[in-house]
């Protein structure tokens, strides 16, 4: 799994992440989610450069089905092309999802002109803000285990995200930092990684440092496990949101 991170402002705290997903099982996860929260897809048709609106409709084994696209002037029937990229965008937590397919065939239903596309390979996300907020309630919670300085800490996680983390702290730490071999705990799962401190800012309702980490080093297992909560959070939001 590739993790890239590219600053986008002069903003210090403030950075576009892109992870490359390959792993079969958080694949079918991302777009079991996708269908879940009926989450509108862009769609670009290459090398027709066209763009369409659609949704995914149902998942199959090997391929997908989406609706017919719909350009402003009405539906349109998919032309066979080489490739075709899938953008589904996730509103509130700042993250976008794409990947690129593969015409399959058309699905002829009635007066509906439906469409088979293959599964993907391969799912990148872009993070467009530093940080994707989760739970940390009692079903949720996510603790960090870390040293600075001379001395052990141990916080509750404020925020959590694909690339970054964030708690509240009795002190302040100092940007530039790496707190080598941090620990986060959720659920009954481990992950080590090093974090970079991004800032340290002030809060003054409750008089600690919200700190801002980058996962700096992490091991693909790591990821893969941290993937998986995150996913899990999200999957509770999306159905909580329909109940």
């Amino acid at each position: 799994m590739d993790a890239n991170l590219q600053k986008m402002d002069n903003g210090a705290d403030f950075t576009v992440s892109t992870i490359r997903i390959k792993k079969n099982e958080i694949i079918d996860r991302l777009i079991n989610d996708i269908l879940a929260a009926r989450t509108e897809l862009g769609i670009t048709v290459f090398p027709y450069n066209q763009f369409f609106k659609s949704y995914l409709i149902e998942i199959k084994p090997k391929y997908l089905v989406i609706d017919s696209l719909m350009p402003f002037y009405g539906n349109k029937i998919l032309p066979k092309t080489e490739y075709i990229k899938i953008n589904a965008e996730s509103g509130n937590n700042g993250t976008d999802k794409y990947f690129l397919s593969k015409y399959k065939d058309e699905i002829i239903s009635g007066e509906e002109n439906n469409f088979l596309i293959y599964k993907p390979d391969e799912i990148v996300i872009v993070e467009k803000r530093n940080v994707l907020r989760v739970s940390t309630n009692k079903y949720n919670a996510a603790f960090i285990f870390a040293s600075y300085g001379n001395s052990d800490f141990f916080y509750p996680v404020y925020d959590l995200s694909w690339n970054s983390i964030s708690f509240n702290a009795e002190i302040t730490m100092e940007p530039g930092l790496i707190l080598k071999n941090a620990m986060v705990k959720f659920l009954d799962k481990a992950v080590h990684m090093d974090l970079k401190i991004i800032h340290s800012t002030h809060n003054d309702n409750d008089a600690k440092f919200r700190v801002g980490c980058r996962i700096d080093k992490i091991s693909d297992k790591d990821r893969d496990l941290l993937i998986n909560f995150i996913l899990g959070i999200e999957r509770q939001n999306i159905n909580s949101n329909f109940e």
